[in-house]
């Protein structure tokens, strides 16, 4: 895709401001702001809140963690100087392809709320992969870092609705 940079067909710009609800600070700061809200107006919609900001968080440290054990150089690295592979605990940025922090926060959140919110869950499942997706057009990661990452993301979300719904749902992850 980055040799097509120059080409007018392909909106990158807006498949950059896309790609940017991936970023973490939005779901934090809106739960944070929607639990303040509604923490003593209507409990259960505090709950989803604090789960979907736990969720974000855990996943987030998590990939954090991932992306400096393995140091995966990005795509960019590859395509300009021909560089690939991994660099064991690296904190430099551009050694911090995998697994990709969007895709995680995506899937994380995309799953959180379609557990908590099942009538909507295609749609919420739908945009948190076409999220992940947007990183590999956008040259930012290699597709395997995109899986990976909402794999992560996934399983965060997963195991935290156990962890807020056990007494409710008991065991039910269908999505």
């Amino acid at each position: 895709m980055y040799h097509q940079w120059g080409n007018p067909t392909i909106p990158f710009g807006a498949i950059h401001t896309f790609s940017q609800i991936g970023k973490s600070v939005w779901y934090i700061v809106g739960s944070i702001i929607a639990y303040i809200i509604w923490r003593d107006r209507d409990p259960a919609i505090a709950k989803i809140s604090a789960y979907i900001l736990s969720t974000t968080i855990l996943s987030g440290v998590a990939v954090n963690i991932i992306k400096v054990i393995f140091g995966r150089a990005r795509p960019i690295l590859y395509i300009e100087d021909h560089i690939y592979g991994f660099s064991w605990f690296s904190f430099d940025v551009v050694y911090r392809s995998f697994p990709s922090g969007h895709s995680t926060t995506a899937m994380a959140v995309a799953t959180g709320l379609a557990l908590v919110l099942p009538k909507y869950r295609i749609w919420f499942l739908a945009l948190g992969i076409a999220i992940a997706l947007s990183r590999v057009v956008l040259t930012e990661h290699y597709l395997s870092d995109v899986i990976v990452g909402g794999f992560l993301g996934l399983s965060s979300s997963m195991f935290l609705y156990h962890v807020f719904y056990r007494q409710e749902k008991r065991g039910n992850y269908e999505l």
